[in-house]
């Protein structure tokens, strides 16, 4: 192995991708929490991890469990796919290899930032509740004769900001492959 063969940020995206899906599974880590009131409610949004807390009582769909091991394995596969890649960057392999893996990270993101939004939206036109995607509110309910108010707080995690990290690396490392690997000049 030659170092100046070595896709030094590639083997830092695939470490970083890693290091997300071992946050997910060691430590539920999410990406996105939602906090309703003091106790009240917790939402924990991660493709790779999704809880639900209502009044202490934990809620699960087994189809979001599948969806997010889907995410899991995928991640993990990536990860390792641009880990034996950027070890190996001069072998005939490893431009598919990259292939497969630089662009996995860059669609979990995207396809989570976008549900985010979808869900925020049809939450402000279905239940009438101004869910913000950073930053608190408070959603005022009528009980009766009395109203309420119930203190909204939602936060992107430092997690979600290492899955962009992550991202920009892995798609860093497709622009670098050119450096490192260029293209044979064709001969007449």
């Amino acid at each position: 192995m030659e170092v100046k063969k070595v896709n030094w940020l590639g083997l830092a995206g695939g470490v970083t991708t890693l290091a997300l899906v071992v946050l997910s599974l060691a430590y539920a880590s999410p990406w996105w929490q939602l906090t309703v009131g003091q106790e009240i409610g917790q939402a924990n949004v991660s493709p790779l991890n999704l809880s639900f807390d209502l009044l202490g009582t934990s809620m699960t769909t087994p189809i979001i469990w599948f969806l997010n091991l889907s995410c899991q394995l995928s991640l993990i596969a990536c990860a390792i796919a641009m880990l034996v890649y950027s070890i190996a960057s001069d072998k005939k392999y490893s431009k598919n290899l990259l292939n497969f893996a630089y662009k996995k990270p860059l669609i979990i993101v995207i396809v989570f930032v976008v549900s985010l939004f979808v869900a925020t939206y049809f939450a402000g036109m279905l239940l009438h509740i101004n869910v913000p995607l950073a930053g608190s509110t408070t959603v005022t309910l009528d009980v009766g004769v009395a109203t309420m108010g119930i203190p909204l707080a939602t936060q992107f995690t430092w997690v979600f900001w290492l899955a962009v990290i992550a991202t920009g690396l892995c798609i860093a490392a497709k622009f670098y492959h050119r450096k490192i690997a260029p293209a044979p000049v064709a001969t007449s």
